[in-house]
């Protein structure tokens, strides 16, 4: 028989016990490690112990070193920190209790004197001590919003379903400033069976890439979902590039399962195809590659409208994915939308102006349109490239013979 094991804190037993404990033998959450390792009695065995720092000069406060698995861990632990180094007597104010120095202004001064003149990181947050003792002159640096700011930012305006703010979070916002676009993102976060039931949230762990550049935030929603927010940084804000359902180690699996779909397709085994886009499309939800298999999935379907839908979803989430606006535009152009589809063509070409097909496309509706002259010389640009595209020849001879019988 298989006995039922809970993965909640066995101390909170709210929050994710995912870290082992060597004082308790017992899985705990970070918060209820922060409330344990703050009386520096912790195994020097277990990493996450507060070990002092040799050269410290931090007067009795900030002066150990430990392991954290997020900036905001870390900056609660600052914070349990100073709430226990405020109540106890500190040599540096000859055996004075800070908590007590505050009872008056020449106390408070000694205080702020001592922050003022050390040289504290900016994680440091120097706030929380002003806040407690009141310390009016205490000088604060400025906090600069990091990624898991930005992270606990989006899921609060994901349970408030404000649709619409989260664009401001995107990495390609300025792509959104066309309403079809922004319909459709509206469209695909909102209708997320998890996504529009998420309540609450814990974080559990970040990290940055070693360029530091780009950094996964990983919570647990609604007490059982795992999801990873991965952001990157734009200039000098970090922006929001897409979500995974599930633990941050799948992120460097997507290839992997990209490479699968794309050989089963290849081999026409669209049965497994399927399955295997409904299992990685529901993790990798913003993976703008499987929308384009998707896209392939329909089209090798023989259904037109799907296909259709899925590539409009690939250019939503990356403009530059001209392979599907390539396949989009081909839906667009045999259902006459013409103008839309050249619109298409010509944004392709800015991205990719080798692309054969798609001059030898817009040569052709060119063609139609009695512009002989643009699509000789997009045909004659084809030539270039691949002399022996036959597609391109046929349009080149048929063009010069409409040429001749104009001058005609």
């Amino acid at each position: 028989m298989i006995l039922f094991k809970s993965n909640r804190c066995s101390i909170c037993k709210v929050n994710r016990g995912y870290r082992f404990c060597l004082k308790t033998g017992k899985n705990i959450c970070w918060h209820d490690c922060n409330e344990l390792r703050v009386d520096y009695k912790c195994p020097d065995a277990c990493k996450y112990s507060l070990i002092k720092h040799q050269n410290s000069v931090s007067q009795g406060l900030l002066q150990y070193k430990t392991n954290a698995d997020s900036q905001t861990e870390f900056q609660d632990l600052l914070k349990k920190e100073m709430d226990k180094w405020i109540i106890n007597p500190q040599e540096v104010f000859n055996g004075k209790i800070p908590i007590q120095m505050i009872e008056n202004e020449q106390g408070k001064k000694e205080i702020e004197t001592l922050f003022n003149n050390m040289n504290t990181l900016n994680y440091v947050p120097l706030i929380h001590l002003k806040e407690r003792l009141k310390l009016d002159n205490l000088k604060v640096k400025s906090h600069i919003k990091n990624y898991e700011d930005l992270a606990f930012e989006f899921l609060n305006i994901i349970i408030e379903q404000d649709w619409s703010k989260l664009i401001d979070f995107m990495y390609n916002q300025e792509h959104y400033k066309e309403e079809k676009y922004k319909l459709n993102f509206i469209r695909r976060i909102s209708g997320n069976k998890i996504t529009k039931k998420i309540k609450d949230y814990d974080l559990i762990s970040s990290a940055l890439s070693e360029d530091k550049n780009q950094a996964l935030v990983f919570f647990e929603v609604n007490g059982k979902y795992d999801l990873t927010l991965i952001f990157r940084k734009q200039k000098d804000s970090w922006r929001l590039t897409g979500k995974i359902f599930g633990k941050p180690e799948l992120y460097n699996g997507e290839n992997e399962a990209i490479q699968q779909v794309a050989v089963l397709l290849s081999k026409n085994q669209l049965s497994n195809v399927y399955k295997l886009l409904q299992k990685y499309s529901s993790i990798y939800v913003d993976s703008a590659d499987f929308q384009y298999y998707w896209g392939l999935y329909y089209t090798f379907a023989k259904n037109p409208q799907k296909a259709k839908e899925f590539f409009f979803n690939t250019i939503e989430i990356d403009p530059s994915f001209y392979e599907a606006k390539y396949n989009y535009a081909l839906i667009l152009h045999s259902e006459k939308k013409i103008e839309e589809t050249k619109q298409l063509y010509e944004e392709i070409l800015q991205v990719a102006p080798k692309e054969i097909k798609t001059m030898n496309n817009l040569a052709s509706i060119h063609i139609d349109e009695g512009r002989y002259k643009e699509a000789k010389n997009l045909l004659e640009k084809c030539l270039k490239i691949n002399k022996n595209f036959e597609i391109a020849l046929k349009n080149l001879d048929r063009v010069n013979k409409l040429i001749d019988s104009v001058k005609n």
